[in-house]
């Protein structure tokens, strides 16, 4: 009875030994599958996605901890999703009106720039709709605008302002002293004996 439950115990603890491996190459083969599927879904680099993998092939659980460590933050879903949200802002941002004068960003009914005044609409004599500068008839009530002379403002080009200059002024040097100057020395007068 006492080699029965020996050889028992062995048995219990070859099938508990078999069991613990199992569970290992197990967590081995799904930390592999997971780092496959989560490199995947964060870059296209093939060269990143192997070295990943051999990581984790080689050195399981502490390679599994160095990838987590090293891979990207963001998924390539994640990356593309912000890059059309940047994109979004920036397309509402180059949408709203601006002022010509100032460039800072008005309401599309503003007749004026609350910042520079600059007059950006006139109001139609028939309605009192803000009209654009550029309109010739009304679009509102269809009655036509009598010609509005611009500002000086609106009519002269836009130039971009210079920078103020740091030469300083020289006058030209006069004539008489540029011509002294430019005259050969007279000849030394020697004295005869």
């Amino acid at each position: 009875m006492g080699v029965g439950l020996e050889g028992m115990w062995e048995t219990l603890a070859q099938i508990a030994v078999i069991i613990a491996v199992a569970y290992v190459l197990v967590l081995w083969v799904a930390a592999i599958v997971w780092v496959y599927r989560d490199i995947a879904s964060r870059t296209r680099d093939a060269f990143s996605q192997t070295i990943a993998i051999i990581l984790v092939l080689v050195f399981s659980l502490p390679g599994l901890l160095v990838y987590l460590i090293l891979r990207p933050k963001q998924t390539i879903a994640e990356q593309y999703d912000r890059q059309l949200e940047a994109e979004a802002l920036l397309h509402e941002i180059q949408e709203q009106a601006t002022c010509p004068s100032c460039r800072r960003r008005i309401d599309d009914d503003f007749v004026s720039c609350p910042y520079c005044r600059t007059s950006l609409r006139s109001p139609c004599e028939q309605c009192s709709k803000a009209l654009a500068s550029t309109w010739v008839i009304c679009p509102y009530c269809s009655s036509a605008r009598t010609p509005v002379a611009l500002t000086p403002l609106e009519s002269a080009p836009r130039r971009a302002k210079r920078p103020a200059s740091t030469a300083t002024y020289t006058p030209p040097a006069s004539t008489t002293a540029t011509a002294s100057a430019s005259a050969p020395p007279p000849p030394a007068a020697t004295d005869a004996p």
